[in-house]
C-alpha cells in the first residue's frame, strides 16, 4: 500500500511542476503568475490530502532528516515574523501575495518536502524538461520577432497582443525559466561528452539557448518587458535604510511592504529618470535586496544559509557538473533578477530534486496503540486542511469575480461583480479601491443625469430618492478609500486615493473640500519626492481659491522637478491669481521652453497665448528669460469637479479621514 501511495507521488510531483511552469488561464486578471499559484496551492493542499489517507490506513508516521530541511525552516520562521511583527494592516495581502507572500513559501516549503522525501530519482525530468523549454523557447522566438509575428495568418491587431507572448509570463520569468533550462541541458551535454554518448540535447540546448538571449535581449537591452524594473540603487538604499532601526534591521518593514520603503528612499535624481511618473514599486530590483528589505536581517542570513547548503551539495565530493552549474545560476539569479514566484518555484524545486533518492534513517511511529494520539492527529490533519482549502477557495473566487468586473462594460454587473470580490476577500487593497471607483463613478452618473434633465426642463429637480442614492454610493466610496487607508496607512498612494474620492465631491457634500487637504497632505508627507502628490494638493488650494498656499505648494513641486511643464504651467497661474506678474511671467516662459512645437502643439499655443497675457501685465523694464529643455508634455490647469448638488450632501462623521 505505501509503495502504490509513493509511487503516485512521485508522478504526481513531476507533473505539478512541469505544469506550474506553462500553465495559464483567463480566469484571473493575471493569468499567468496569480493561475501558477492557485495550482501549485491546491496542488500542495493535494499532496497533504493523499499524505492523511495513508496515515488513516497505515496509522503509522515517517519522518527522515535532511541537512537543507533547517536553513528552509529558519527562512519560514523570519518570513512568518515579519508579516506577524512587521507587515500592516490585517496581514491577509502579505499571506496571498504570489511574489513575495508567507504562503507562497508555505506552499514551495512543502513541495520541497514531498520532492526531498522521494525515495528513487525520477530519470525523465531532464528529458521532459528540454521538451518543454524548446517549445517555451520556439513561443518566444515566433513572437518577439516583428518579422515572424507578420507571417502569422492572424490579423495585425492580434499579432500585437501576442507579441512577447509566453506562457510562463513575463519575459523576466522568461529568462529565468530558460536560463535554468540552458545550465541544467549544458550539463547535462558535457556529462554525455565525457561518457561518449550522442544526443539530440545539443540541438534542443541550441534553441533553448536562443529564446533565453531573445528574451535576454527584449528584457534588459530593448527595454520592452512588462516588468518594469526598479533602479538598483534604490534598491539598495531600501535594504540599507532597514538597518537604522533595531526591529527593521531584524524583521524587515514587513512582507508586502517594499512600496513604503521605496518612497521614503527616493531622491530627487529619481525625479529626473524616465520612471518618474512610477510612484513606487512592489518589489526590489534584486531578490536577495528584496530578501533584505521585507524581512531583515534574520531573513537574509537564513536564505544564505540556504545558499550555502545548496553550493556545499553540489559542490561536494557527489556533485556533477550539472549540479555545480545550476547553483552558479541560482547564485547569480537572485542578485541580478527582481523576486518572482517562478525563480523561488524552481529554487525550491531543485534543492528537492537534489535530495532525492539520498539514503537517510527514517524514524516510523506506530500510532495502532496509541488510538487518542492517532486520531487527534488525524483530526487537527483534516482541520488545518480544510480550513486552507477553504480560505484558498474565497481568494481565488474574488480573484476570478474581479476579472469578470474589469472585463464587462455594464455598470450594473461591475457593481455586482466588485462586490462580491471584495465581500470573498476584504483585505485587499486592489479590490476597495476599483470598488471605491465604481461607487464614485455611479455617484457621478446620477448627478449628471440630474444636471442634464435640469437643463432641458428647470422644473426637474433632483429627487429625493436619487438624492439618498447618491449619498449612499458617495459613503460607500468613502468607506471603500478608508478600508484601503485602513489595509496600510503608511502607503502615500492609499492616501492619495481617498484624497481623489473627496476631490470628486468637493462640490457635492459639505466638508470634502478640508478633508481632501488633509489626505493628500498625508499622502505628500509619506511620499515627499512626488511631484505629482504636491500638484494635485496645490491643484486642490488653487480651486479653493488659496492661491498663497497653492504657489508655496507649487513651488515645491518645480523644485522636485524643474522640468515638468504642467508644474511650471500651476505654479505660473497660481503666481498671476496672486499678482506676482513677474513670478507668472518666468514660470509661464518656462511652460513654453519645455514644449515641443510640433508634438505638444496645442498646449504650446495655450502657454504661449497666456505668456502673452502674462507679459501684458509686466512693467516696461520686465522680460521674461527663456530657459530649459524641451519635453512632451501636457497642461493642466487645477479642475473643481463640475457635478454639483444644491443643497450639499451632509455625511457623517465617520466619512471624515481622520475616522478611517
Amino acid at each position: 500500500m505505501n509503495t502504490k501511495f509513493e509511487s503516485f507521488k512521485s508522478i504526481f510531483l513531476s507533473i505539478v511542476f512541469f505544469v506550474t511552469l506553462v500553465l495559464f488561464l483567463p480566469f484571473t486578471q493575471d493569468q499567468f503568475v496569480t493561475t501558477k499559484w492557485y495550482f501549485l496551492g491546491f496542488s500542495v493542499l493535494l499532496l497533504i490530502l493523499i499524505s492523511l489517507v495513508q496515515f488513516a490506513v497505515t496509522k503509522k508516521i515517517s519522518w527522515v532528516r535532511k541537512d537543507a530541511d533547517r536553513p528552509f525552516f529558519l527562512f519560514i520562521i523570519a518570513v512568518t515574523l515579519s508579516v506577524l511583527l512587521m507587515s500592516p494592516g490585517f496581514k491577509v495581502q502579505a499571506l496571498f501575495e504570489p511574489y513575495f507572500g508567507l504562503l507562497t513559501f508555505v506552499f514551495l516549503f512543502v513541495y520541497y518536502f514531498f520532492i526531498s522525501r522521494t525515495k528513487k530519482h525520477i530519470t525523465y525530468i531532464v528529458p521532459v524538461l528540454a521538451i518543454v523549454s524548446v517549445l517555451l523557447s520556439v513561443v518566444t522566438l515566433s513572437t518577439s520577432i516583428s518579422f515572424i509575428s507578420r507571417l502569422l495568418p492572424f490579423p495585425a491587431a492580434f499579432v500585437k497582443q501576442i507579441q512577447y507572448f509566453s506562457p510562463v509570463g513575463s519575459l523576466v520569468d522568461v529568462l529565468v525559466v530558460l536560463g535554468f533550462a540552458s545550465v541544467v541541458l549544458l550539463g547535462t551535454m558535457l556529462k554525455q561528452q565525457k561518457e561518449n554518448k550522442g544526443s539530440l540535447l545539443i540541438v534542443g540546448a541550441f534553441v533553448v539557448d536562443a529564446g533565453a538571449f531573445i528574451a535576454l535581449f527584449f528584457t534588459l537591452i530593448r527595454n520592452q518587458s512588462t516588468f518594469i524594473f526598479p533602479p538598483l540603487s534604490l534598491s539598495w538604499y531600501a535594504a540599507v535604510e532597514t538597518l537604522k532601526q533595531p526591529l527593521t534591521a531584524i524583521f524587515g518593514v514587513g512582507v508586502d511592504n517594499f512600496p513604503v520603503m521605496f518612497a521614503r528612499v527616493k531622491d530627487t535624481a529619481y525625479n529626473q529618470s524616465t520612471l518618474w511618473q512610477i510612484p513606487s514599486f512592489n518589489v526590489s530590483r534584486s531578490a536577495l535586496l528584496h530578501i533584505a528589505t521585507e524581512t531583515g536581517l534574520l531573513g537574509l542570513v537564513s536564505f544564505i544559509l540556504v545558499g550555502i547548503q545548496m553550493v556545499k551539495e553540489s559542490f561536494g565530493s557527489t556533485g556533477s557538473v550539472t549540479k555545480k552549474l545550476i547553483s552558479l545560476f541560482f547564485c547569480a539569479a537572485v542578485i541580478l533578477f527582481p523576486p518572482s514566484f517562478l525563480l523561488f518555484f524552481l529554487f525550491f524545486s531543485y534543492f528537492g530534486f537534489l535530495q532525492m533518492g539520498k539514503q537517510h534513517e527514517e524514524k516510523v511511529t506506530d500510532l495502532k496503540d496509541v488510538m487518542p494520539a492517532y486520531l487527534g492527529l488525524l483530526l487537527l490533519g483534516i482541520v488545518v486542511l480544510g480550513g486552507t482549502g477553504y480560505l484558498l477557495i474565497r481568494a481565488y473566487s474574488s480573484e476570478v469575480m474581479f476579472n469578470k468586473a474589469l472585463k464587462t462594460n455594464n455598470l450594473k454587473d461591475v457593481y455586482g461583480y466588485m462586490r462580491e470580490a471584495v465581500i470573498e476577500n476584504p483585505y485587499y487593497e486592489k479590490y476597495r479601491s476599483n470598488f471605491a471607483q465604481v461607487n464614485l463613478l455611479i455617484a457621478n452618473n446620477i448627478a449628471q443625469s440630474a444636471q442634464q434633465a435640469a437643463a432641458k426642463d428647470p422644473k426637474q429637480q433632483l429627487s429625493e430618492q436619487q438624492r439618498q442614492t447618491i449619498s449612499q454610493a458617495i459613503q460607500d466610496a468613502i468607506k471603500e478609500g478608508q478600508a484601503v487607508v485602513s489595509l496600510n496607512n503608511q502607503k502615500a498612494a492609499n492616501w492619495a486615493l481617498l484624497g481623489a474620492i473627496y476631490q470628486n465631491i468637493i462640490n457635492v457634500a459639505q466638508g470634502a473640500d478640508s478633508w481632501t487637504v488633509s489626505a493628500y497632505q498625508r499622502a505628500v508627507v509619506l511620499d515627499p519626492q512626488n511631484v505629482t502628490y504636491r500638484v494635485e494638493l496645490g491643484g486642490v488650494m488653487y480651486s479653493l481659491k488659496n492661491y498663497d498656499d497653492a504657489l508655496q505648494i507649487f513651488q515645491q513641486a518645480v523644485a522636485l522637478k524643474p522640468d515638468w511643464a504642467n508644474a511650471q504651467y500651476n505654479y505660473a497661474w497660481a503666481a498671476y491669481q496672486k499678482g506676482d506678474y513677474v513670478k507668472a511671467a518666468n514660470a509661464m516662459q518656462n511652460t513654453v521652453s519645455l514644449l515641443d512645437q510640433k508634438k505638444d502643439a496645442a498646449d504650446y499655443k495655450r502657454a504661449s497665448a497666456d505668456l502673452e497675457m502674462f507679459k501684458a501685465k509686466l512693467p516696461k523694464t520686465e522680460e521674461a528669460p527663456v530657459t530649459q529643455t524641451q519635453q512632451q508634455n501636457k497642461l493642466s490647469l487645477p479642475q473643481t469637479p463640475t457635478d454639483s448638488l444644491e443643497p450639499k450632501i451632509t455625511l457623517p462623521k465617520t466619512a471624515s479621514p481622520e475616522a478611517k
